[in-house]
């Protein structure tokens, strides 16, 4: 594990590492509400580059609101601009939330980090 480092939030906790050449894995645990999803968003944009591809993995978040998802839409929003890949890990709380909204198709979303590896290596060769 290279370049880990951890923040704590008020109800999130929030980490980044390198997991290949130029893929940061950006991890999320705990709760996305209105009161910390600044942070969530202010904390992707510190840590996202826009040359590399990077996986959100959410797989550990017990619960993400509205407030959350403008994060994500935002977020998904500069990839497709800036035409970066980009994949999200969803736990049951983020899935749920993608469904109800009718967003799951949308994200690239995936069931592990192997998983969206593997996906862009196949798709690379």
């Amino acid at each position: 594990m290279v370049g880990f480092a951890s923040t704590r939030r008020t109800s999130a906790e929030f980490s980044v590492e390198r997991v290949g050449s130029g893929v940061m894995l950006v991890g999320v645990r705990g709760e996305i509400d209105l009161f910390n999803a600044p942070e969530f968003r202010d904390y992707l944009c510190t840590h996202i580059v826009p040359e590399g591809q990077f996986i959100l993995d959410m797989s550990r978040v017990d619960f993400i609101g509205t407030a959350g998802l403008a994060v994500l839409d935002a977020v998904h929003e500069a990839n497709i601009r800036d035409g970066r890949t980009w994949a999200i890990i969803c736990g049951r709380p983020v899935y749920r939330l993608l469904r109800a909204a009718g967003q799951e198709a949308i994200y690239p979303c995936f069931t592990s980090v192997d998983s969206a590896l593997g996906a862009w290596h196949d798709r690379s060769a």
